[in-house]
């Protein structure tokens, strides 16, 4: 239990924000500190970690859902040639 009665895992986004409104001036720049460390932190995949079963059954959902004509749409889109996304300003994204 923390402080407001519930268990760490289960706070909602609110409530770390209520906690935070409670925060020193030095505990904001820590936690500042650590989201910056934890959106820098490189994602690495590890064997093991997916659980492909679940992407499977997941893909054969997806697949359950589209018609044979609409699946070769798809196939055939994706066999289109490529063109490069234009930004805004009209030049291409990097």
């Amino acid at each position: 239990m923390n402080c407001f009665g519930v268990d760490a895992d289960m706070l909602t986004l609110q409530e770390v924000k209520q906690a935070v409104d409670h925060f020193s001036p030095e505990e904001v720049r820590e936690l500042r500190a650590y989201l910056d460390a934890q959106s820098n932190a490189e994602i690495v995949l590890r064997a093991g970690t997916m659980d492909i079963d679940a992407l499977l059954d997941a893909a054969r959902a997806i697949r359950a859902g589209i018609t044979d004509e609409e699946w070769q749409a798809i196939e055939n889109a994706m066999s289109e040639e490529y063109i490069e996304p234009i930004d805004d300003d009209g030049f291409p994204t990097l």
